[in-house]
């Protein structure tokens, strides 16, 4: 349970500073060129969010 709600804060995380990244991007140059980055930051999030929570909720080995 642990796992797909910290993967749900940091995907809310994540989409957020996507779309941040894609307006940054639009205003600057072109919408088109602020759509591509947009998406390729989308996609990119549900990855790495997956990777982060995996790593977050990982379980605790004991030393030795």
């Amino acid at each position: 349970m642990s796992l797909l709600l910290v993967y749900i804060v940091t995907l809310l995380v994540g989409q957020s500073a996507s779309v941040g990244i894609g307006l940054l991007v639009d205003r600057y140059h072109s919408s088109h060129f602020g759509l591509m980055v947009f998406i390729a930051c989308y996609f990119a999030m549900f990855w790495l969010a997956w990777r982060f929570a995996v790593k977050i909720t990982e379980p605790r080995r004991p030393p030795g």
